[in-house]
C-alpha cells in the first residue's frame, strides 16, 4: 500500500491505492494521460519536472499561475487537473477541494543577523513575525517548538500574541508583512520567515535558520484536486510519481534539506 501520509480530509480511500506505479514501459507514452498540475513557485515546478522525469502511468505537466488564489480558481474551473501550490491548513473548510497527499515542506525559519544560537536571544528581545494570521500563529508556535516561550494549548494552529501564556524572555513582537520581514534582520534580534521570503533574500533554511519547521508539520504542501475527482484513475499514479525515488533524490540533492519532505 502507498504510505502516502493521506491526510484523512474524504480521502481514506486513497490507503488502498496500488503500491507501484506503472511504468513508461508499461503504458504506451500516447495512451498515458495528461495530468496538468497548477503550482505558484519555481520549486514546485522543478518537482513536477522531476516526477515527470521519473516515468509513470501519466505525463505530469506543470502550469504555472502568479499566485496560489489563481491555482485554487484554475482547478475550480477545471483549467487544470490539480494543485500542489498550497498546504492542507489553507485548503481546511473547501468541499469542493480533495486533498490527497503531502508533496514537500517550504520551512518556516527563525533567523538573526547577530547571534549564533536560539540561547543567546537576550531578555525584552524584539522578534518580527509575519502580520497575517495564520503566519503569526506558525511563527509562535515555532518559537514553542524552540523553548523560548510557551501558548495557551487552546490555541489551536493560529495562536496569537495574546494566548502566550509563558515568556521567560519577555520577548516582545513586531508583526509585519512577508515582503518587510527580511529587512527587519538588520534591527531585530530575531525574524520568523516564511521559506519564500527566505528564499527572496536569498537565506536557506538548513544553512541559515537558527531553527527550523520539521518536515512533518501541518503546513505541508499537498497534492489536492477536485472532490469529484478524488477517486479519478489518475489520482494513483500521479501520488506514485510525486513519491518515486526519483523525486525523493531531487529534494534532498536540489534543496539539501531546506526544503523538506514529508512522506
Amino acid at each position: 500500500m502507498v504510505k502516502a501520509l493521506l491526510l484523512g480530509l474524504g480521502c481514506a480511500w486513497a490507503l488502498q491505492l496500488p503500491v507501484r506505479a506503472a511504468t513508461q514501459a508499461d503504458v504506451p507514452d500516447n495512451a498515458r494521460p495528461v495530468v496538468r498540475i497548477g503550482v505558484a513557485s519555481q520549486a514546485d515546478r522543478e518537482l513536477v519536472a522531476a516526477a515527470a522525469n521519473a516515468g509513470g502511468a501519466v505525463r505530469l505537466q506543470a502550469v504555472s499561475f502568479a499566485d496560489t488564489a489563481e491555482v485554487r480558481r484554475a482547478l475550480r474551473a477545471r483549467r487544470i487537473d490539480a494543485s500542489i501550490a498550497e498546504d492542507a491548513q489553507a485548503l481546511a473548510g473547501d468541499a469542493t477541494i480533495c486533498t490527497v497527499t503531502h508533496t514537500v515542506t517550504y520551512p518556516m525559519g527563525l533567523y538573526a543577523g547577530k547571534i549564533e544560537a536560539l540561547r543567546q536571544v537576550p531578555v525584552r528581545a524584539v522578534v518580527a513575525i509575519p502580520a497575517d494570521r495564520a503566519g503569526q500563529g506558525r511563527a509562535l508556535l515555532l518559537l514553542q517548538n524552540h523553548g523560548l516561550i510557551r501558548i495557551d494549548g487552546e490555541a489551536g494552529l493560529q495562536p496569537q500574541v495574546g494566548d502566550i501564556i509563558d515568556n521567560p524572555r519577555k520577548l516582545r513582537f513586531e508583526r509585519l508583512p512577508s515582503q518587510r520581514l527580511a529587512a527587519a534582520l538588520r534591527r531585530n534580534a530575531l525574524v520568523a520567515l516564511p521559506y519564500a521570503a527566505a528564499d527572496a533574500a536569498g537565506l536557506a533554511p538548513a544553512r541559515d535558520a537558527l531553527g527550523i519547521e520539521d518536515a512533518r508539520v501541518p503546513w505541508a504542501n499537498v497534492l489536492a484536486v477536485r472532490a469529484a475527482d478524488c477517486r479519478a484513475e489518475w489520482v494513483a499514479p500521479t501520488v506514485g510519481a510525486l513519491h518515486s525515488p526519483a523525486v525523493k533524490s531531487f529534494i534532498l540533492t536540489r534543496f539539501n534539506d531546506s526544503v523538506r519532505r514529508p512522506w
